[in-house]
């Protein structure tokens, strides 16, 4: 799922980056105006890409960032001499003039980077007491080790291609019956 924000203070710059990225096949998920927006935004989704100015009417991209506390990659778009604002090394810049396919290669990167740094869920207390109780039921009626167990179940979970979860409630399910 697309995590690409666009924000400029000018509707008219924000319209033609977002035809720019859809004409490269990107999907935009917001628009935003000014950093507050982008910051609800991000917060929102947990994580994401901005494609910004170098300042907006409440706050400079640097200072965007910070805000962001690393849950964004920031590209910021602007004039050469306006990048110079940028004093952030951990924000990335693209000097106009700028071309279709360099916008999307470099909003493609950056969705690449957040898709492999983005926070996984961690798998809930609910599915590790699952999990615990199936190796336990696998440990009485099949006599297995407990590693014999956890192994058995990643195995299935392997070649079924389903969560480890959902093969120890299957396996809870066929040994009841038992």
């Amino acid at each position: 799922m697309s995590r690409l924000i666009v924000a400029f203070e000018s509707d008219a710059v924000s319209k033609r980056v977002t035809e720019l990225l859809l004409g490269g096949a990107l999907n935009v998920r917001a628009v935003c105006r000014t950093g507050a927006e982008v910051i609800r935004q991000v917060r929102y989704m947990g994580s994401g890409v901005v494609l910004c100015g170098v300042k907006f009417s409440d706050m400079t991209a640097d200072a965007l960032y910070e805000d962001l506390e690393g849950k964004a990659y920031l590209l910021v778009i602007a004039k050469p001499q306006e990048l110079e604002i940028c004093e952030n090394n951990r924000v990335f810049h693209l000097p106009l003039p700028i071309n279709r396919y360099d916008l999307c290669a470099s909003a493609r990167m950056l969705s690449q980077l957040e898709e492999m740094n983005r926070p996984r869920p961690d798998r809930g207390s609910a599915d590790a007491e699952l999990i615990s109780y199936a190796k336990g039921m696998l440990m009485d009626k099949r006599s297995m080790s407990e590693s014999e167990a956890h192994r058995y179940l990643q195995k299935l979970s392997m070649a079924s291609g389903q969560p480890l979860a959902g093969i120890a409630r299957q396996i809870i399910n066929e040994l009841q019956k038992d």
